[in-house]
This record gives structure tokens, sequence and C-alpha cells, in this order.
């Protein structure tokens, strides 16, 4: 009787799968849950992983995954197929971080850009084949250059997202890590085997928590893009509270708001600011929403106007 592995492989070598061979393929995933697993050991070993998470355009020659998701068999794979293959680990990596204030666009050797925001750290590790990007803090929009043989992968700690051609952000913090595609396809999953592989497309996002098994995932893309203001130096809101722009300001300037009243951070609001013009944005909270504004050298007070500010 053939081996589960031997079974994979047959599978991978099958790819691109006709109508009849997909159905097959899902019913012989659903037999064992270590199926999935050995399938995706095949597929990195052929280095057709790619070929799965960014198919090209023509419609013909498209994988198409019997679930969005892919179990933690295939997850956890993954990372030990990229680990054990490729040998990323012992890989040179260049550091580049961003201070207070500074967005950086920072050409790769392989023709994708990586669009830094303030006070973000990552390591770039490039080789023949692969190219990864370990992200330590912060945040970074990524435009990737297409290339088939070479996996684009961003590790955040809990979270790994994988692409080719494509743009996605990368935010990691220590509440989580959040992925964010703006074009083309990604794949995400947990850092931990118990999770499952994610398939996200432009205009969705997935938000990574620690000890969770699989992101919470959402499609948004209105919102990505207000939330990636940031690459032309912008901050913009839409029905956000106060105390959110507040403290999205206070991650570039070194002059800061301070919510001297809690009620004013409540109050919500509409409008695109400059990100390095906090007093801007204070004018307009005195003129649209009664706000009492005292400025130092150091600092931006709000507060809700009294009777003897008025």
């Amino acid at each position: 009787m053939p081996d589960r592995f031997d079974e994979a492989a047959a599978w991978a070598l099958k790819q691109p799968l006709g109508p009849e061979e997909q159905v097959a393929l899902e019913q012989w995933l659903a037999l064992d849950p270590r199926h999935s697993g050995a399938l995706l050991r095949a597929m990195a070993g052929l280095s057709l992983v790619d070929a799965a998470i960014m198919p090209e355009a023509d419609d013909q020659s498209r994988i198409a995954w019997p679930r969005r998701r892919i179990m933690a068999g295939m997850a956890g794979a993954l990372a030990a197929s990229f680990a054990g293959v490729i040998g990323w680990r012992t890989l040179t990596a260049e550091r580049v971080s961003t201070a207070r204030g500074e967005i950086r666009r920072l050409p790769l050797s392989d023709g994708s850009v990586a669009t830094i925001d303030t006070d973000s750290e990552l390591r770039v590790a490039f080789a023949a084949d692969t190219r990864r990007i370990s992200l330590d803090h912060g945040q970074a929009w990524f435009q990737v250059a297409k290339d088939r043989t070479r996996p684009f992968v961003v590790d955040a700690g809990i979270a790994q997202a994988r692409a080719v051609g494509t743009a996605f952000s990368v935010e990691r913090r220590e509440d989580g890590v959040d992925v964010a595609v703006t074009e083309g396809v990604v794949a995400v999953w947990p850092s931990s085997a118990r999770g499952e592989m994610t398939i996200l497309e432009a205009g969705q996002f997935a938000r990574f928590r620690p000890g969770a098994a699989a992101p919470t995932t959402g499609t948004a893309p209105a919102a990505i893009e207000r939330t990636l203001a940031w690459r032309s130096g912008e901050i913009a809101l839409e029905n956000e509270t106060v105390a959110i722009a507040v403290a999205r300001f206070n991650r570039y300037n070194r002059q800061q708001l301070v919510l001297a009243d809690p009620s004013v951070g409540e109050e919500r609001l509409i409008g695109l600011f400059q990100i390095d013009r906090p007093e801007d944005f204070a004018a307009t909270l005195a003129a649209t929403l009664d706000v009492a504004v005292t400025t130092t050298p150091d600092e931006i007070r709000l507060a809700k106007k009294t009777s003897a500010t008025r």
C-alpha cells in the first residue's frame, strides 16, 4: 500500500488538476488529517508552493485549492520545509530601522520595495533560493517583484506571510500582528504548527493574536487604504475617535498631543491630516469640536472649553 508521502508526491506532480482530479484530491485529504501536511511537504520540496499561493493570470493554469483555509498540518509543514530545505536561518541579514517620524522607502536587491513606517525595525535576508524579511517591530508595506523560484516570506513573530508579485502590509505590535493585502494574493499562517493557513486577496486583512489558532479575517479595502495613508505622510480618519487620532499623531512627532480632558478623546471626526503637523489637527478640533488648545514646545494639550475659555 502506498505511503502517504508517496501519494502526496504524486498529487504534487499532477498539479494543476482537472475537475475530476480536484474532487479526488478533496476526498484524499479528507481520509486522514495527516494528508494535508504530507502534501505541502511534497509541494515545498518540488518548489511548487508558490503556484498554489499566487497562480498566473491564465485561468487554465490556476490551482484551485479544495479549501480557502488549509489546515494546521500544512501550515506547520510549510514552516518546517522552509527551515529545512532553504536553511534561511543561516543567512546573513541586513538590519534596517526607522526613527520616530521617519518613513523610509527601501528598494530591495530583487526589485521589490519596502516602505517602512515610523519606529520600525526589520531584517532583510536574501539568497539564491529565498527572500525573507523578519519584522521585529513596527510596520512595512511590501511591493513584491515576481520570482517564483525565490519565495518572499515575512516573519512577524507569531505570524508568517508569503507572496509572489503582490503588495501587502504587515504590522507587528505587542498585542498581535495585522496583515493587509492591497494587490494580488498572500498566504498567511500562525508560526506555531497548530493553526491554519489562510489565503487573502486584495482588500482583505488578517489579525493574529497570541495563542489564537487562526486569525480574524475580513474584507475592508477602503479601511485598509486609510490605515496605509502614512505611506504618503498622511493620517486619514473616517469616524475614528480623537483618542485614536492622537495615538497615531504621537507615533510620528516629538511634540505630543495630550488629552487633558478624556471626554475629548471620545469625540469622532472625519478628515485627512499631515502626519507632521499635529498643530493643524489641534486647530481643527478647536474649530469644530469646541476644544481648548494649549501649546508648549513639547505638548499640545486638548480639553473641553469652559465658560472661562470661550
